[in-house]
């Protein structure tokens, strides 16, 4: 990643994107923010647009710290709450993958269902994919859109995300749940899942998302290279 503040930021049950553009997207146990940073040297604080999401939306103040390339801190409040401490989150190893364009082709998938939600996209040399969500949670859904690198010609592991949602269950049940009035926009990232209990076993490779519509509806999800 270029400059001390982008990047993908993440703890145990938290995740974040930072553009190089000062973009800011997180989410939390408890629901997302969405919004943007004032960086000043290794300071930040949140923009007036910055808004957390969780049934209703409500702006968000607060600031931090960086510690280059190592984490991002500081605390955040929003509606009437006190406020609390946002992060640390770690700078993730991720940053350091160096991607193209090229890198997304194929075929990436979600297939676990013991959540209720399973998502297939194939991608084409272009960022274009098509595909399908099942599950209980999700519903039955034809998806589309594209995954386009956030600054094109670079070796930056950040990208753009849009999805659309067709409905495409044949029964009431199964009905889809995305959706299907609005895109959902927003960034996602080459992830690495360990591919067993050791690191001799290697790592898959998968693409990690947070997005929402306009109206704050919200999708997350990795998805790993098939």
């Amino acid at each position: 990643m270029g400059n001390d503040s982008e990047g993908i930021y993440g703890s145990l049950v938290n995740l974040g994107f930072v553009g190089a553009d000062g973009s800011v997207a997180a989410k939390f146990v408890v629901g997302t923010l969405w919004g943007s940073i004032k960086v000043s040297g290794l300071d930040w604080s949140f923009n007036p647009d910055t808004l957390h999401y969780f049934i209703s939306a409500s702006p968000v103040t607060g600031s931090g710290t960086f510690v280059p390339k190592k984490t991002m801190s500081g605390t955040y409040a929003y509606g009437s709450r006190e406020p609390s401490s946002f992060g640390p989150l770690g700078y993730a190893a991720e940053n350091a993958l160096a991607v193209s364009q090229e890198s997304v082709i194929g075929k990436w998938a979600n297939t676990d269902t013991s959540f209720g939600i399973s998502v297939t996209i194939e991608v084409d040399d272009k960022g274009a994919f098509t595909g399908k969500t099942v599950g209980v949670q999700i519903g039955t859904c034809n998806i589309s859109g594209t995954i386009a690198q956030a600054q094109p010609g670079t070796a930056k592991n950040m990208y753009g995300l849009v999805v659309n949602a067709v409905d495409a269950a044949t029964e009431a049940k199964d009905a889809c749940k995305l959706n299907t009035t609005l895109p959902y926009k927003g960034p996602a990232a080459i992830g690495l899942v360990p591919a067993g209990n050791f690191e001799s076993n290697g790592f898959f490779r998968s693409i990690m998302f947070l997005i929402r519509t306009s109206d704050g509806s919200t999708l997350t999800a990795g998805l790993r290279k098939q």
